[in-house]
């Protein structure tokens, strides 16, 4: 294909926008019959209220598996949104973000999933089994060699995650949310 023509074909479909309008990438990768995903995420421009819609959609759940709920229109959204935009930038969990403004310290370090300040959204559900199944083999190692306090503590991050696995399988619901 010509220069020319590969420009029009990209000018004409304006994948950015396309992006912006709730198109998903892969069909916009076929329109422009591009080889990857990587080429078609070269030309992507995601405008930032198009992943604020997209994280004002998504459920988020505490530890308990409640659904936490913002309100998009209230007078602290735009408040709320950059604090999650921060909390992405400088706090990203590999299972979540923490909900913790970054100026305060955390009194339950390297313990999120017993923080009520973490949050969580289904994207993450992979890691969440995964590491429900790391923590059950602790409690099943601990209990075997008589140290209850381990098995306990490891208890109850086994019973967060067992909340936060099915509040996230469940249909999204917002009667519950607090």
């Amino acid at each position: 294909m010509s220069k020319s023509t590969n420009s029009i074909r990209h000018h004409r479909t304006t994948p950015f926008t396309s992006f912006n309008r709730d198109v998903p990438q892969e069909v916009v990768r076929r329109i422009l019959d591009h080889d990857s995903p990587q080429m078609t995420a070269h030309y992507a421009r995601m405008h930032d209220t198009t992943v604020r819609r997209a994280w004002e959609a998504a459920r988020k759940v505490d530890i308990t598996g409640r659904t936490v709920v913002f309100d998009p229109d209230g007078p602290l959204s735009d408040a709320v949104w950059a604090k999650q935009r921060l909390a992405q930038a400088t706090q990203a969990l590999p299972n979540g973000y923490c909900g913790l403004p970054v100026q305060q310290s955390c009194p339950h370090a390297n313990a999120c999933l017993t923080c009520p300040m973490f949050l969580t959204t289904p994207e993450f559900l992979p890691q969440h089994r995964a590491q429900r199944q790391q923590v059950l083999q602790l409690v099943t190692a601990a209990e075997a060699r008589g140290q209850q306090r381990l098995a306990e503590m490891n208890r109850q991050v086994l019973g967060n995650l067992d909340n936060i696995i099915t509040a996230l399988n469940e249909p999204k619901d917002t009667k519950h949310a607090r």
